[in-house]
């Protein structure tokens, strides 16, 4: 199951909104008609950009919403603060709609194309969430299969300790396909860690383990290797040539291996019988992609993600430009504030991939002025218009500020490099 369109009306703070997004072997239309490289360098990839507040996660729990639905009252969630407040009058009834593209997988080859509606009802102080449209899917009711594979990781994402975990439990609290995707709507919800489920398959089915294994080294950065072997109850990894436990690793690389260790338990659970597990379609979520990971990583997180899990969607947000610079623009989906104060998505006109840092943060996507510390910009426009006016030596400490920044020391002269004194004498 892919997402082929998101459409929604009066959720949180959007109005209205319709997003078309990439998947595997979408084919170019009307949608995507002002893209010039097609198909996308990742076409699996999807990001939402935009401030705190925007509504960028408000997008991905729509979806979430919609495709959980039609098994809302058994999954143990409950809706909270979903519809609209309006200054106009009270808003009553949140609509949305996702319409899907469907595999073998699925179930449902001969019918590629689906549709999954839900509404959000008030009555008094208490919201509902029902399916709006019935659907003969009856896999989708069945916990134990692998059709309508959604995943989704909510920005306070973090891994159970293991003398916690009981997924017996974790079943009886939750419908399988809600726990998916409850850390979307529930901050204090733990994930399954890795070292609860995966010990177990070495000898039960030593074929996944191994997949798994090859998957999650496939995933980490280059410097850090997963050995797949345990040590006094926790898995071992090698970092720079130092083998480790995964409780010494940094909370970077354990808050990216909660969730990635999360999803494969998701994907060895739901994968078909007989395939691989990079064969194995659906939807992946992630809030904030870049949470705790350092600028290095930032810059091959999403291209690595989206290259060894090609079968799979992913729809990312974030608000890193190193992020930003590692796709195309049609990966990217704006999410700013209208002059309704409603949130409006649209994708940018300028290309990104490639960018610098700077040049990203600078563009309409994130739409800086500067990239410098606002008091210190204040000072530059101070010396520039002093030297504006012939004040002696206002040129050079301007370029001096510029070039070097604004340390309590300024340069002594031999420290000030021959073009920037050629530059200043011209006064």
């Amino acid at each position: 199951m892919y997402v082929r369109r998101l459409e929604l009306r009066d959720l949180r703070a959007f109005r209205s909104a319709a997003v078309e997004l990439l998947y595997p072997g979408r084919v170019q239309d009307d949608a995507f008609g002002d893209v010039t490289r097609w198909p996308a360098r990742l076409d699996n990839v999807n990001v939402f950009l935009g401030n705190n507040g925007s509504g960028k996660s408000t997008l991905l729990d729509a979806i979430a919403l919609a495709l959980i639905s039609p098994l809302v009252s058994s999954s143990g969630y409950r809706p909270q603060m979903l519809i609209r407040r309006s200054s106009r009058g009270k808003v009553h009834k949140a609509l949305i709609d996702v319409d899907v593209v469907l595999h073998a997988q699925d179930g449902n080859a001969d019918h590629p194309d689906a549709r999954f509606s839900a509404s959000v009802e008030r009555k008094g102080d208490i919201e509902f969430l029902q399916p709006t449209s019935s659907s003969r899917m009856e896999r989708y009711y069945e916990e134990g299969n692998s059709a309508f594979f959604l995943v989704g990781y909510g920005a306070s994402r973090r891994a159970e300790a293991l003398s916690a975990n009981d997924l017996a439990s974790r079943r009886r609290a939750r419908a399988v396909r809600y726990e998916r995707v409850a850390t979307l709507f529930e901050d204090h919800l733990a994930l399954v860690p890795l070292n609860s489920w995966l010990p177990g398959w070495s000898a039960q089915n030593p074929g996944r383990h191994k997949q798994v294994v090859n998957l999650l080294n496939k995933l980490l950065p280059p410097h850090v290797k997963f050995t797949g072997e345990v040590g006094d109850g926790d898995y071992l990894y090698n970092f720079r040539g130092l083998v480790v436990p995964s409780t010494a690793l940094s909370d970077g690389y354990r808050a990216y291996l909660s969730w990635v260790g999360d999803l494969l338990y998701h994907v060895c659970m739901g994968a078909p019988s007989g395939a691989k597990l990079v064969e194995s379609r659906g939807v992946v979520m992630v809030d904030e992609i870049d949470l705790h990971i350092h600028p290095a990583w930032q810059r091959t997180v999403i291209p690595t993600l989206a290259r060894t899990l090609k079968n799979i969607q992913f729809i990312f947000t974030t608000h890193s430009p190193l992020v930003v610079s590692t796709v195309e623009r049609a990966n990217i989906y704006n999410v700013e504030m209208a002059a309704n104060a409603t949130p409006k998505v649209s994708r940018p006109t300028e290309e990104t991939l490639g960018l610098s840092a700077d040049q990203i943060l600078r563009s309409e996507v994130f739409g800086l002025d500067s990239t410098r510390d606002p008091e210190f910009t204040r000072k530059l426009q101070e010396l520039s218009q002093a030297a504006q006016r012939g004040e002696s030596g206002a040129a050079l400490a301007y370029l001096r500020s510029a070039s070097a920044g604004g340390g309590e020391t300024a340069p002594e002269s031999g420290d000030v490099p021959e073009w920037l004194k050629n530059f200043a004498n011209r006064e």
